[in-house]
C-alpha cells in the first residue's frame, strides 16, 4: 500500500512539474502572478514548490483563463484547495520580493501549507 501511495505522489508531482514547466515555457499569462524565481538556490526551490501547487490547482480544476486561480471556487473541496493555492501564490511572491532578507520560520510555517493535497 505504501509503495502505491508513494508512486501516486511521484506521478502527481511529475504532472504538476510538467504543467508548470509548460506554462513557464509558453509564458502563460497566469505565471506573471508568480514573478520570476529568486536567484538564491534555496529560495528558488521554495518558489518552485509554491508555483507547482498553483499549477496543480489549475490543472485539477481545469482553469484556462489568465487569472492564476481562476473563478471563485464552487465546491467545499475546491475551496480548501483554493486556500492552499492562494497561500502558495502569496508565498511565491513573498520569496520573490525578499531577495536579500532571510525568511523567518513563523512566515514559512503555516497550517495552510501543511496539507499534501496539491503539493
Amino acid at each position: 500500500m505504501r509503495a502505491a501511495l508513494d508512486e501516486r505522489e511521484t506521478l502527481i508531482e511529475a504532472r504538476a512539474d510538467a504543467v508548470l514547466d509548460g506554462a513557464l515555457t509558453e509564458n502563460a499569462a497566469w505565471t506573471k502572478a508568480l514573478g520570476a524565481p529568486p536567484n538564491d538556490r534555496r529560495r528558488a526551490a521554495a518558489w518552485r514548490k509554491s508555483a507547482r501547487v498553483v499549477a496543480a490547482y489549475r490543472d485539477r480544476y481545469r482553469i484556462t483563463d489568465d487569472a492564476p486561480l481562476g473563478a471563485p471556487p464552487e465546491s467545499a473541496a475546491q475551496k480548501i484547495d483554493f486556500t492552499r493555492a492562494r497561500t502558495a501564490l502569496d508565498r511565491a511572491n513573498e520569496r520573490r520580493k525578499l531577495k536579500g532578507s532571510a525568511l523567518s520560520p513563523a512566515r514559512t510555517m503555516g497550517s495552510a501549507g501543511s496539507g499534501r493535497a496539491l503539493s
